[in-house]
């Protein structure tokens, strides 16, 4: 009879090895003097729960030390026993969005691109199409430059000398330092967005991968940006148009041939690190499974062995020795039976040898050995300074 808990815990386990183990408890017990009323597959059940409950505190030690490296990477992989290199990949998808956002550095595999949305009068939702991560919402196109008189083909543009601002025709435009050009468009910009009203926007997912964009206030025909100047492709007594910058969805770690979910495969993640679409983004997403004894070393299975044999001890007192609350009737008589003394030492066994693992893995954190290696370094570096240099050895 096989065991009902993780299937295939005792893998690699030999009939005589598993025997040897069921002897050994027995007599750790109290066999052969005393009777152990437990059957070998009871006996098997215990193995595998304490094999369970190793996996586990290894699998949570796995986690708070290298949940960091598995973010991002596919859920499907499986993590058991494998070790997660250092990555930064989790750093890196913060400072590729903001490159790539921004325009620094050469983060440029994505290219960022520029739609619009004609508004109408009394529309207040809006759906951008899927497969478009939105970066942000212009109120008009950005093009400053020519919209406050800075066209260089114009014959008064506005350009500012050592005395103040003049007007010059497009020869001296070009002559002018270009900061100056920048710093007043960025004015321009600045006095607007302060001395003018624009619209508020919410975000939210739509059907089908698309997404709505919700505008306050409703567009109207004589709203914020309404007219020539402001509202692009419309014309005075119009709503206008609406700029807003996006990228194209890209799958895993940029490969447009990822489909992250399983439940929907025409998906592709947005971003590496999207969460919920068969990327792991959580605790919860690592595949991290059950050790069986085969992948358990000797110091492991050491370890196993001493749990299932308190948790025997605890087996053997409520489930056994405990049916008639430790009162077994006999011809004149009533026998007493050991059943608090196995149930607490069990229990006591079990916590130990949890509180010892616990603070093993502790232990073995990496920012504990990283803490142990340096300050080994720094002994050897003291070591060593004692150490006279070969000048002054004769």
């Amino acid at each position: 009879m096989s065991c009902f808990c993780a299937e295939g815990c005792l893998t690699g386990m030999t009939v005589t090895e598993k025997n040897q183990i069921f002897r050994r408890i027995r007599r750790k017990i109290g066999a052969p003097v005393m009777g152990v009323e437990l059957v070998d597959e009871q006996i098997e059940e215990c193995i595998c729960e304490a094999i369970e409950e190793y996996s586990s505190f290894i699998n949570d030690w796995v986690l708070r030390n290298r949940l960091g490296e598995m973010l991002g990477l596919p859920s499907e992989i499986d993590f058991t026993l494998k070790y997660v290199s250092n990555s930064l990949y989790f750093e890196n998808s913060f400072a590729t969005n903001i490159g790539e956002q921004i325009g620094l550095g050469a983060n440029g595999t994505r290219e960022v691109k520029t739609d619009s949305i004609i508004l109408t009068a009394g529309t207040q939702d809006y759906s951008i199409p899927s497969g478009r991560e939105v970066l942000d919402i212009l109120w008009f196109t950005p093009s400053f430059i020519n919209l406050y008189g800075l066209d260089p083909f114009a014959n008064s543009n506005i350009a500012f000398s050592e005395f103040g601002a003049s007007f010059a025709g497009h020869t001296l435009y070009h002559v002018m330092p270009v900061f100056d050009t920048i710093l007043t468009a960025q004015a321009a910009e600045l006095r607007n967005r302060v001395r003018g009203s624009e619209y508020h926007y919410i975000l939210r997912p739509g059907p089908d991968g698309t997404k709505t964009l919700k505008l306050f206030p409703v567009p109207s025909n004589n709203g914020p940006f309404a007219g020539p100047n402001f509202g692009i492709g419309g014309g005075q007594g119009t709503p206008g148009t609406m700029f807003y910058t996006y990228r194209d969805r890209v799958g895993y770690y940029g490969n447009p041939d990822f489909s992250g979910n399983t439940a929907n495969p025409g998906y592709t993640a947005t971003t590496t690190y999207e969460q919920g679409n068969g990327l792991v983004s959580g605790p919860g997403d690592a595949q991290l499974n059950y050790i069986n004894w085969f992948q358990l070393n000797s110091v492991a299975q050491t370890w196993v062995k001493k749990y299932a044999q308190a948790l025997a001890k605890e087996l053997l007192g409520i489930g056994i020795r405990g049916k008639f609350n430790g009162q077994l009737p006999i011809p004149g008589a009533e026998l007493t039976l050991n059943k608090d003394d196995l149930i607490s030492t069990g229990r006591e066994d079990q916590q130990r040898l949890l509180d010892k693992l616990a603070k093993d893995l502790e232990e073995l954190s990496y920012d504990t050995i990283m803490a142990k290696r340096a300050a080994v370094q720094e002994s050897v570096n003291k070591s060593l300074s004692y150490v006279p240099m070969k000048i002054f050895i004769y």
